[in-house]
């Protein structure tokens, strides 16, 4: 902590002050206190028991940092520390700005250099943090130094991660090279990508190397490539002739055989990949092939065109159509007829929607839902309908068993009292001929009841 210069008001202190360069400060020892046997005031010698108290610090452009203060004997003599470092706050000074000027010299050439990375960066400034400080115009002036260093940094550090971008983008395109049908024209487009590559600068040392080689890595494999290609080039052309012819023959083929334009589309579209895979064929037959598969695609692709339209055509057709069956069916369901005609008509509704067929993804579920809907209003709307007369008829057929089953008892009483014959039979088929109605009756209900239920 900084203090104004420690007074002791003893005219016998003696004072050593030393000037360090380390720190660009001085050291203090102020000894004073000393008494001799008397008790009379003397001047304090070291190694002496006389009771002197030690006051130990630095100095640095006027203000003072406390060390170590052994207090006299006669302020008890107790020892007070200014720092941490209690005895050894000094060395640990001295070597806390050593290994500052050390991370700024290597601060200073990461900056410089073209192999730093934000890695590095962090390391140095942990390094840095570490150190102890005790504010001195020392500390002061490196950490300007070393702040000056990073703030120098950072700019080449972004423009090697620009560049670095930029060469990764180079060397990818130097990867397609490597399958490339054509080796002379790719090793001239990889001495391009080089000469692009080596007018970028630098990435970092390890970086270069990383790019340069992989760049050299796929002329070489194109060289080898040509060369074997060279050795048996009538073989190669002869070998692509009759790849090409192949494709051309599957070409024709998936053409004249389309199930779904779709997949035969992407199935063109591999071929032709496949086609520029397959290396060249002798000059003047090589042109003629490709002209026969182009004319293939092209035919192709106006088939596609024509089917596309056509069925285009097609969808809005049928949605016109479903349209129109869908007004119908809103016209039937807004009069509320709910008799054979407007039954049956609804009913065919379906069947003339189900011929129509496909509208195409976009509309055809939302075509079906809108004609679903006022459907099921219609059936539903009928059902309540039927429901509500069938509710009103069966309280009368109740109202009916309950008249039956009230007879049924008066032919059964009639039963057991008739004495004449006759008027017994009577009674006897009075009795069967109810029993028949109810159970027909009761038959009837239980039908009503699970319409009404169901």
């Amino acid at each position: 902590m900084d203090m104004k210069k420690p007074e002791f008001n003893d005219r016998f202190a003696k004072e050593k002050i030393r000037a360090q360069k380390t720190f660009d400060g001085k050291t203090v020892e102020i000894l004073y206190g000393a008494k001799d046997e008397n008790g009379n005031p003397v001047e304090a010698r070291e190694g002496v028991a006389d009771g002197h108290g030690r006051w130990f610090g630095i100095e640095v452009n006027g203000d003072y940092t406390m060390f170590v203060w052994e207090h006299s004997a006669e302020e008890g003599g107790q020892t007070e520390y200014g720092t941490e470092y209690k005895e050894d706050a000094l060395n640990v000074l001295r070597n806390a700005i050593e290994a500052k000027r050390e991370l700024c010299r290597k601060m200073e050439e990461t900056s410089r250099g073209v192999d730093g990375d934000e890695e590095v960066l962090a390391k140095l400034k942990e390094e840095w943090d570490g150190q102890p400080c005790f504010n001195t115009a020392k500390e002061t002036e490196l950490k300007e130094r070393f702040d000056s260093a990073v703030a120098e940094f950072a700019p080449r550090l972004e423009q090697r991660k620009a560049v670095a971008a930029k060469k990764e983008e180079i060397v990818a395109k130097a990867e397609e090279l490597r399958n490339a049908g054509n080796f002379r024209d790719a090793r001239n487009q990889v001495r391009a990508l080089r000469e692009e590559l080596l007018s970028l600068g630098s990435a970092g040392s390890e970086a270069d190397r990383k790019y340069k080689s992989v760049l050299n890595s796929v002329e070489k494999e194109l060289r080898a490539k040509q060369q074997a290609y060279n050795a048996g080039r009538a073989e190669a052309q002869q070998a692509a002739k009759e790849k090409k012819e192949d494709i051309i023959a599957r070409a024709k083929e998936l053409a004249a055989n389309v199930k779904s334009y779709k997949e035969a589309g992407a199935k063109m579209d591999a071929l032709f990949e496949e086609w520029k895979a397959s290396g060249r064929a002798e000059r003047e037959t090589d042109d003629e092939l490709w002209k026969e598969f182009n004319q293939v695609r092209t035919g192709f692709r106006k088939q596609r065109d024509a089917f596309f339209a056509q069925r285009k055509t097609e969808w809005n057709t049928s949605i016109e159509a479903k349209k129109a069956l869908i007004e119908e069916a809103r016209q039937i369901a807004d009069k509320k007829d709910y008799g054979k005609a407007a039954t049956e008509r609804m009913k065919e509704l379906d069947r003339e929607w189900k011929k129509i067929g496909y509208s195409g993804r976009e509309n055809n579920n939302a075509l079906w839902d809108e004609f679903n809907e006022v459907k099921e209003s219609f059936w539903q709307v009928k059902k309540n309908f039927a429901i509500s007369r069938i509710s009103s008829e069966l309280e009368g057929k109740k109202k009916q068993l309950d008249s039956l089953k009230r007879k049924l008892e008066d032919a059964e009483y009639r039963i057991k009292i008739a004495a004449n014959p006759t008027m017994k039979e009577d009674a006897e088929i009075e009795y069967r001929n109810r029993l028949r109605e109810i159970d027909s009756l009761e038959a009837e209900i239980e039908s009503d009841e699970a319409r009404i239920n169901g």
